[in-house]
């Protein structure tokens, strides 16, 4: 009991000395009232979702009270693991609070243990060895390795099993920095960060895309000395954070990156301006004063020397003094400079500058193609001083760098051979044995047999002749009752069969029409809780533009130009909000006295499916008319919704300039017809009876069901309408489909 109670204030304290010194960055705007007040386990998963960003740290802080008073299973155990998570991915400040967070994952490890739960176990192993890295980098430690990495390789094996796609992901980047750590294979490196990035899902963890991104341009760059696809992977992992536009304390390694690896100066200096400002707008001086750095080094190269001293000199006036190892930072990189003061004739500075660097490189943790580098740097000051005893003794030591790792490499490989040899000489001797008792157990096993065949025939052979005799008078009797057994289990088989389609096709009925009601009333809450901060923004810039018109010709034209995009900007997303509506009639309003907006439905259907039109690059034109329809407005979207879908896949493996989809409406007498064009190969005449039936489908397998049509079918039915299809091939497919008006 006393145990339990020391640990738990341990926990306590921990997790709120760390929550209380992390500072929110780029949604330091949230405030905590902001977060809804969701049940423990669903509050959980969102901060596991959020585990990048300082969103997550609002909501472990809320729902810590309530974990510590829950009972241990299965609940806190999770909980226990997504702190760990969580405060792992929070800039580090000091040891003891990688030791605070760390306890955590530990403490639900044991209780994992205890309860047999093997899928949070490898959870939390995965957190374990992310703190190792994380200490080894935080403290710079030299020549420590992480050592085994047998319980990540086992935790790795259940994920996968459990498919959890997420959790794999991190761990396969996790095991990637461990052998970065342990200066192991890059290849094999390699191999783990593109399995994480197989794994990541980039819509819900946008973050760690870009950087196990950034991780592959590490090793594409240091490990084989391949520019181009480094830099392929840097843009990539820079286009996602753009995208998302996120300055968490987690992008900014990439940040920091990218600029570095592009092979063009003046694009790489702009590039580094921008995460300047972008750092600087965040109030991140230990940022902004790294990209400062950055630019100066680039200048250096550039042979620009005073201005890589003036940058160098800003990026130290903006580092905080309470940054960590803030004098070994300042003093480290005016050693840096010293090509810079070789290059404005200061060579007395320059020396006792790449003295000082020379000194630091001999306590940094580096991997050993950075640690190249450095060398090589400081070989280049040497040289450019006319110095050419310490250029001699420099590349001396670079040159036993080299024959180091290339020996270290050559050990490692002849021992990898050995061991492989000795493990099949191993298995072939195991093997030999297995042969040999499996052919003396099946030797004895095959005499029994023998012995018991022999004693049990003449048996057989006396009472099977009596058996036979009296089967024979009864199989003709048999034979009749089978035959009729047989006919009346047919005749049931097909009737259960019919059955069976049935009740399919009305279970997908009911699955499609719970689904589209669930999908109304979502919308519905999305719209009105959008619609309130819509309508504080287009009042606010409603008096900004009538500021802007008493203020006369005081106002700029760019200051206009601003109002009339916010005010565009406000439009649009009321347009969209509203456009929403069409999905939230209550399940009540459904009958054949509903009536819809035929045009506002199709410009509905058109913005869910928008994404997949815009990724497949179709053209999409449309001749609409403003009518009223029978039917309810989610059930005729639902329509076409799979209508277009089925267009979108037609032509999405066309030409680009084959690419077209061609929607018009046209009124008949009481009615209205949409006709839905699109420019694809066509459907066959000979299944064309056949599309709108359940589970008929031409797709691949796994890629539709074949009940998209019957639905449309079924509802259309339902209200009074029809569709119907024209097609030849080649020349594309039209359905037209027919609403009723009311009277």
């Amino acid at each position: 009991m006393l145990y339990k109670m020391a640990l738990t204030s341990l926990l306590a304290g921990g997790l709120l000395t760390i929550l209380t010194s992390c500072n929110s960055t780029d949604e330091s705007t949230l405030s905590e009232q902001n977060v809804t007040k969701l049940p423990l386990e669903s509050a959980l998963d969102s901060a596991e979702v959020l585990f990048l960003s300082s969103e997550s740290e609002k909501i472990v802080k809320r729902v810590y009270p309530d974990l510590i008073l829950e009972k241990t299973g299965p609940l806190k155990i999770k909980g226990f693991r997504i702190f760990s998570t969580v405060l792992l991915s929070q800039e580090i400040k000091d040891s003891h609070q990688l030791d605070s967070a760390v306890s955590f994952v530990k403490e639900a490890e044991k209780m994992a243990l205890a309860t047999g739960d093997s899928l949070e176990w490898a959870l939390c192993q995965v957190q374990i060895f992310r703190y190792q890295t994380l200490k080894l980098d935080w403290q710079f430690v030299i020549d420590e390795r992480i050592g085994s990495k047998e319980k990540l390789h086992r935790a790795l094996r259940v994920l996968e099993q459990c498919r959890a796609n997420d959790a794999t992901s991190l761990g396969y980047r996790t095991l990637a920095h461990a052998m970065e750590y342990d200066h192991e294979s890059p290849a094999d490196g390699l191999k783990y960060s593109f399995r994480a990035l197989q794994y990541n899902d980039s819509l819900k963890y946008p973050i760690l895309r870009a950087l196990i991104c950034s991780d592959i341009a590490i090793n594409y760059l240091n490990g084989f000395d391949q520019d181009t696809y480094a830099e392929r992977f840097l843009q990539r992992a820079m286009e996602i954070l753009k995208r998302s536009y996120t300055t968490s304390y987690n992008a900014r390694p990439v940040y920091i990156l990218a600029p570095s690896i592009l092979s063009n100066n003046v694009k790489s200096v702009r590039y580094y301006h921008w995460i300047a400002s972008v750092a600087k707008s965040v109030k991140s001086r230990d940022w902004e004063s790294d990209v400062y750095f950055q630019i100066a080094k680039r200048f250096q190269s550039m042979d620009m020397y005073d201005s890589a001293l003036l940058f160098s000199r800003k990026s130290i006036s903006v580092l905080p003094e309470t940054s960590r190892d803030y004098k070994r930072t300042v003093a480290y990189r005016d050693a840096c400079m010293a090509r810079s003061y070789v290059g404005i004739a200061q060579p007395a500075k320059a020396r006792a500058l790449i003295m000082v660097r020379q000194r630091m490189l001999k306590s940094m943790n580096q991997n050993v193609n950075a640690r190249n580098q450095e060398m090589e740097e400081i070989a280049d000051v040497y040289a450019a001083l006319g110095d050419f005893r310490k250029l001699s003794e420099m590349q001396q030591a670079i040159l036993m760098l080299r024959d180091s790792v290339l020996s270290r490499a050559r050990l490692v490989e002849v021992g990898r051979i050995e061991s492989r040899y000795e493990l099949e000489l191993k298995n072939n001797e195991v093997k030999v044995l297995q042969i040999s008792s499996r052919l003396h157990a099946a030797e004895t096993e095959r005499e029994l047999w023998v012995r018991f065949l022999l004693i049990t025939t003449a048996f057989i052979a006396t009472v099977g002749f009596l058996i036979v005799v009296k089967l024979l008078t009864h199989q003709n009797q048999l034979n009749n009752s089978l035959s009729k057994q047989n006919a009346t289990i047919e005749r049931q088989k097909v009737e259960l069969e019919n059955s069976l389609q049935e009740l399919k096709r009305a279970q997908a009925y009911v699955l499609t029409s719970e689904k589209m009601a669930m999908l109304g009333q979502f919308t519905a809450g999305v719209a009105h809780e959008l619609n309130n901060p819509l309508n504080f923004i287009s009042g606010g810039v409603s008096v900004l533009e009538e500021a802007a018109e008493n203020a006369g010709s005081t106002a700029s034209e760019e200051e206009l130009q601003i109002l009339k995009n916010i005010r565009n900007g406000v439009d649009r997303a009321i347009a969209i909000v509203n456009s929403l509506r069409v999905f939230s009639n209550p399940r009540s309003e459904i009958g054949v006295d509903s009536h819809a907006d035929l045009a506002e439905c199709i410009k509905a259907s058109l913005l869910v499916l928008q994404p997949k039109i815009k990724k497949e690059n179709i053209n999409v034109t449309t001749e609409l008319i403003d009518c009223v329809v029978i039917g309810h407005s989610g059930q005729i979207c639902q329509v076409f919704i799979n209508l277009l879908d089925n267009a979108i896949h037609a032509v999405k493996d066309m030409p680009k300039e084959q690419k077209n989809i061609m929607i018009r409406s046209r009124a008949g007498k009481g009615n209205v017809a949409v006709d839905i064009r699109d420019t694809g190969v066509g459907i066959p005449e000979s299944i064309q009876s056949n599309l709108f039936r359940a589970f008929f489908t031409t797709k691949p397998t796994g890629q539709g069901i074949g009940l998209g049509l019957f639905i449309c079918d079924t509802i259309l039915r339902g209200i009074g309408g029809s569709v119907t299809v024209t097609s030849r091939l080649g020349e594309g497919a039209t359905f037209t489909v027919q609403f009723m008006c009311p009277k």
